[in-house]
């Protein structure tokens, strides 16, 4: 069932690159930010409002803390990263959050690295590279503006693997929907301030329909949905096996693309395709 789960957060997470690059082509990452945790934050403290389930006061800290890492740190320095850099390298990025998960898992959690496990990480990895250089999507070098774009995203990585970590133990011990709750409202009323007095409220004024419908898919279901998968399925696995599922989504991206707009599908891609597939099958046997 966590195998399911987990598909089908990859293939939700999958457009959330290309949604976000959309939005911000007319909002600033403080509007996209803003609009994306106002609303997902309602949702999650509806849901949380209706659980009715008493947090332990000990727990509320760790909570707030998490939450600060989900909203402010990791979409902060994603949305920003994003505006300098592209999806391609967002997506190369983001494959390596099995990597910090797996450090992270060891040292909070005490996961045991076995030899598949490492070596299923690495293929996957590998199979990424390979996915992303036959679509033409990452190239070395760039601008000093890219650069730090991705070294924004990058710390975008650590924070969402710190995260999923941190953030195990208490959907262990609350559920998913809770822990998530909890977590993104804390975020949320976090960021508000600074969200408010960075953005142009104007702006949302002339957003035009498309730009509505990539902050739509971010709030829905990147922000609310995917959340609530990943809690769930790290409620029931291990961060690492949950983790590597995430390299699937420059795999599904690209046959997103392929489905949608006619995009050519090469041998190497394929290759890399099957490299991915056979990492996250050695991590799960692992």
């Amino acid at each position: 069932m966590v195998h399911l789960v987990m598909l089908l957060h990859s293939v939700i997470s999958a457009g959330t690159y290309l949604a976000a690059k959309r939005a911000l082509g007319e909002l600033s990452p403080f509007e996209v930010a803003l609009a994306r945790f106002t609303l997902a934050g309602l949702v999650f403290g509806l849901l949380l409002w209706s659980r009715h389930v008493r947090i332990e006061r000990r727990d509320l800290l760790g909570l707030g803390l998490l939450g600060f890492v989900a909203v402010p740190l990791n979409q902060g320095f994603f949305l920003a990263g994003l505006a300098w850099s592209t999806p391609g390298h967002a997506a190369l990025l983001y494959a390596l959050t099995p990597i910090f998960v797996f450090l992270f898992a060891r040292v909070r959690l005490g996961e045991r690295a076995t030899a598949l496990k490492v070596l299923g990480i690495g293929v996957a990895f590998a199979g990424v590279l390979v996915v992303l250089g036959a679509r033409g999507s990452v190239a070395l070098g760039g601008s000093s503006r890219m650069l730090a774009g991705d070294l924004l995203m990058l710390l975008a990585v650590v924070a969402w693997a710190i995260f999923a970590v941190g953030g195990k133990v208490y959907a262990e011990r609350y559920g998913p929907v809770v822990s998530t709750s909890a977590a993104i409202v804390a975020g949320t009323v976090l960021y508000l301030p600074v969200g408010f007095v960075a953005s142009d409220l104007h702006r949302f004024a002339r957003l035009s329909p498309a730009g509505w419908a990539a902050l739509l898919y971010l709030v829905v279901f990147t922000s609310v949905v995917a959340y609530l998968l990943y809690y769930w399925s790290l409620a029931r696995a291990e961060a690492s096996r949950v983790a590597i599922w995430s390299n699937l989504q420059p795999v599904l991206t690209a046959l997103l693309a392929w489905g949608l707009y006619g995009d050519r599908l090469t041998g190497p891609f394929l290759a890399g395709g099957a490299m991915v597939l056979a990492g996250v099958v050695l991590t799960e046997r692992g």
